[in-house]
């Protein structure tokens, strides 16, 4: 019988010869990375291969690192979790914005604060992953706000869930006006430099890391040409998938726009539930759990049940990439999955990294790989396979 570890490494390559260019995976417990996989190609067109310092966007794994930041902000008495936002950003700012004036960092954090999310806007998806998108544009973080402003709130703040990438924009420049610093400098300055996650950075913040960024694909079908369209800067690729790698991610900023690679997210999410980057307090303030549409949501973390126990964590889907991160609370095990095939505005059933976790055995496997480490004092086993010739 084949180990788990063999038996992961050959899903790997059977999802990168048919459904992904590539994919990185990383497996920890405890405090360790025990096991991660490179495979398939990080530019299918020109047989660059997938390695370990590959990266990739994470999209809305982001919005963890941004609640770690707030919270490391309240835990200094700067950033009060129920005092509304308005007091810290500007009525310029904030006009036409439902609510506004009256929601707080708390409901922003839990996607309870009912503000239209710029990503659901037909305008913006064309602006910014479809028909209509420009290469050259750089996009200023305060302008996604522009899409949602009059538009109707989508509840009474605190009432409903409602996921909205506006909250994280509002956040990022709440994070700003309290720091009086870049929300890039913040995240490096707070979470990067301390756990040495050299391969993690803002999409365009650091053009010597983003010289590692995987090519970006997305999922080609009759819903994503209905809702984004088709740019001429897009060309089609290989597993039925289009090259969206003109695009750029810095347009997605707070609420997607991080770059990393599986160990740096792994690193990262060990970390966070280990308490190295927040108190205890505020570990239990993250972790207060409200409905969500699929399963609960705390301060910016997701708790769903899977067939091994509660797992926390969150997903990512922007144009050209997808990703998740889950920590099983019951094993101690987390898992990280990151591709170059995104599917947002795609049919819904489209493949991409969450599918991937949810439908495939990467979890019971990686349980598996988990429950052989006895713990940190064992030698971290790394695993690096082969990669397959280029898919065609």
């Amino acid at each position: 019988m084949a180990s788990p570890e063999s038996a992961l490494q050959d899903l790997l390559l059977q999802k990168t010869r048919t459904r992904f260019p590539a994919v990185s995976l990383a497996i920890g417990k405890g405090s360790q990375i025990i096991w991660h996989e490179a495979a398939g190609y990080a530019d299918v067109e020109n047989g660059t291969r997938n390695t370990p310092e590959t990266l990739f966007g994470i999209g809305s794994i982001t919005k963890v690192f941004i609640a770690v930041l707030a919270l490391q902000l309240n835990e200094e008495g700067l950033l009060p979790l129920d005092t509304p936002v308005s007091r810290w950003l500007d009525e310029k700012l904030l006009s036409r914005i439902a609510h506004a004036d009256t929601v707080t960092p708390r409901q922003l954090l839990s996607h309870y604060a009912a503000i239209p999310s710029w990503e659901d806007d037909p305008g913006w998806i064309s602006d910014a992953r479809g028909k209509h998108l420009n290469p050259e544009r750089r996009w200023m973080p305060h302008e996604t706000l522009d899409y949602i402003r009059g538009k109707k709130a989508l509840s009474l703040p605190g009432e409903n869930f409602h996921y909205s990438n506006t909250h994280f924009t509002l956040l990022g420049l709440l994070i700003e006006k309290i720091t009086q610093n870049s929300l890039e400098a913040e995240l490096s300055k707070r979470i990067l430099a301390p756990l040495s996650l050299k391969n993690t950075c803002m999409a365009g913040a650091s053009p010597a890391k983003s010289g590692n960024l995987a090519g970006k694909y997305h999922r080609l079908d009759a819903a994503f040409i209905q809702n984004a369209g088709f740019s001429p800067h897009f060309h089609p690729a290989p597993y039925d998938l289009i090259n969206v790698s003109a695009s750029s991610l810095a347009v997605e900023w707070a609420a997607g726009g991080i770059v990393s690679t599986a160990q740096d997210i792994m690193t990262f999410i060990l970390a966070l539930k280990n308490a190295q980057l927040l108190n205890l307090q505020s570990m239990k303030a993250m972790q207060r759990w409200l409905p969500a549409e699929s399963g609960e949501m705390g301060l910016s973390l997701f708790r769903i049940e899977t067939d091994y126990g509660p797992a926390l964590g969150h997903g990512g889907n922007v144009l050209g990439f997808s990703a998740c991160v889950w920590w099983y609370q019951h094993s101690d095990c987390a898992v990280a999955i990151l591709t170059n095939a995104g599917s947002m505005h795609a049919d819904p059933q489209a493949d991409c990294a969450s599918r991937f976790f949810r439908e495939s055995e990467a979890g019971k496997l990686a349980q598996e790989i988990a429950s052989r480490y006895a713990g940190d004092s064992d030698p971290v086993s790394i695993h690096r396979g082969e990669n397959h010739e280029p898919y065609s």
